[in-house]
């Protein structure tokens, strides 16, 4: 008798739990293809962590002088290994399409897990229309060197002209919109860009890298055309200041800002991976890859030019003396001086082909929990979110608006970048909350350093002015801090909209955060 009603109970229990399900979530399957291979996954994540950018102007212009990047690069590096396995082990335990999401929202807090993730897209989204943006800026940068170097002066013309605020918003508007549309046609073509643009980038920086060493015996003879073309020759006599430990540190924030923390890519298409192990691979190998070409890149710098003619470059002329202007510097190969330049047009297309593909991942993630709108989970017959695409492309169009009309809302958009750091800060605990539940040391240890790492870095992030929050005076931004609050306010009044609609349809979404979307 005992044994006929506790199978009765059970059989009920676990219908109901199916009956949940199927009423909690927009549907019971994603409808997600596995379509992304092992090498798709390394080049999500290596466009993610951007080296290449790293290596144009997205460090040295900001250095403390005193300060030297590549060791810098090393112990930030090293630093982001607790995180990277963090990141590893709730993918292989979670495996979901919206990553870092569905960990915070079911391991911690779902309401939070919603706002923290929407302020990122958000975020994000202003990032990647000032990556569209500036593709001019870059397209400029190798049109000049190569003009200057080679005296073609239709190509420093032609860069003059794309400097323009209305053809920048134009060529990156056209940029976006192409990496859309493909993504759009079919969802493998998206994947396709990632890692056709991140091979083309590594290949023409390990080219641009070979340059460089092959003239690091004397270096600086084979350099001073390019200093003189570009008229940044250092006067007779100069001194920088020496080597600093405390300089050299104070690196780190740029660096993990901009850089290495940048690794959710994958995560947040885990559910769409071959096989669940290519999380390992798709998070440690672009780090260590990301690593590796920051810290050689620099370093070949350092080595032929010497600290001080380095530094002084760095110090004074960070966005005319960087990897990529060097290289084409070095070279009177006509050829070779367009592949280099590519390489860095490449990088910049990498961030925005791989961003179009985790927002979509996001907002679809956020859309399959019921909190925004059902349309944004609905696929085409190639597996595609057509209408989150749709979305990206509009919101990006918008956001791309602010450079061309406002330097002001250019800063605050640089500025947003606390957001990252603080929601990574957000995962970190929700790791460490895991760790206790689970006991599991591993888990715990990683997490707990990774939570003060980013702690440190969202302090960082709000006083350094670096980054923008805050001016030189150490006064907070206004249009800055706007936009930061902005974003995560408008994440609470979505959250509790679709609270409040979705209990008038008897769905309950505290219960459905207790629950492990389907894959």
């Amino acid at each position: 008798m005992f044994n006929y009603f506790h199978e009765m109970f059970i059989n009920r229990f676990s219908k109901t739990l199916y009956q949940m399900s199927k009423t909690v979530f927009v549907r019971e399957s994603s409808g997600l293809r596995k379509e992304v291979s092992a090498l798709d996954a390394i080049m999500l994540n290596l466009g993610n962590m951007s080296a290449g950018v790293a290596l144009y102007t997205g460090i040295s212009p900001y250095i403390t002088a005193g300060g030297v990047i590549w060791i810098a690069a090393i112990i930030g590096l090293l630093l982001t290994l607790p995180q990277a396995t963090m990141y590893t082990l709730l993918s292989y335990k979670i495996p979901r399409t919206g990553g870092d999401y569905v960990w915070i929202s079911r391991l911690f807090n779902g309401p939070l897990g919603f706002i923290a993730a929407f302020a990122l897209m958000i975020e994000s989204t202003a990032f990647f229309a000032l990556v569209a943006y500036f593709f001019a800026s870059a397209v400029g940068t190798v049109l000049s060197t190569i003009g200057t170097m080679d005296g073609i002066s239709s190509l420093v013309k032609l860069s003059n002209t794309l400097s323009q605020p209305l053809y920048s918003y134009l060529l990156g508007a056209l940029l976006f919109g192409v990496v859309i549309v493909l993504n759009i046609f079919k969802a493998r073509w998206g994947y396709t860009m990632v890692t056709v643009s991140g091979i083309v980038a590594f290949i023409t920086t390990i080219i641009t890298m070979v340059v460089i060493a092959s003239n690091l015996s004397d270096f600086t003879k084979a350099i001073m055309p390019f200093l003189n073309a570009e008229g940044i020759v250092p006067p007779s006599h100069y001194s920088v200041a020496p080597f600093s430990w405390a300089a050299t540190l104070s690196i780190l924030p740029i660096l993990a800002i901009f850089t290495y923390p940048w690794m959710q890519a994958v995560p947040a298409v885990a559910s769409e991976l071959k096989k669940v192990k290519y999380s390992a691979y798709g998070i440690f190998v672009p780090l260590i890859l990301t690593g590796a070409l920051v810290t050689i890149g620099f370093l070949l710098l350092y080595i032929g030019g010497g600290y001080n003619l380095t530094t002084y470059e760095f110090i004074n002329n960070g966005y005319v003396y960087t990897f990529w202007t060097v290289g084409i510097g070095l070279t009177s190969n006509y050829v070779l001086q367009w592949i280099i330049g590519i390489g860095l047009l490449v990088w910049e297309f990498a961030i925005l082909a791989y961003g179009v593909i985790v927002f979509a991942r996001y907002i679809f993630a956020m859309a399959f929990d019921r909190v925004l709108p059902e349309i944004f989970t609905r696929l085409n017959r190639q597996g595609s979110p057509v209408y989150t695409h749709l979305f990206d492309l509009g919101l990006t169009l918008v956001f791309l608006v602010i450079p061309v009309v406002s330097s002001a809302g250019v800063t605050a958009l640089y500025g947003a970048e606390v957001i990252g750091m603080l929601y990574f800060l957000i995962v970190s605990i929700a790791g460490a909350y895991k760790g206790v539940i689970e006991k599991s040391v591993v888990l715990l240890s990683v997490s707990a350093f990774s939570a003060g790492y980013f702690a440190f870095l969202t302090y960082e992030a709000v006083t350094n002015p670096v980054f923008d929050f805050v001016t030189s005076s150490g006064t907070v931004d206004p249009y800055t801090l706007l936009f930061v609050i902005g974003c995560f306010v408008a994440g609470g009044v979505i959250y509790s909209v679709a609270w409040y609609l979705n209990k008038n349809k008897g769905i309950d979404l505290n219960l459905l955060y207790k629950e492990i979307p389907p894959e």
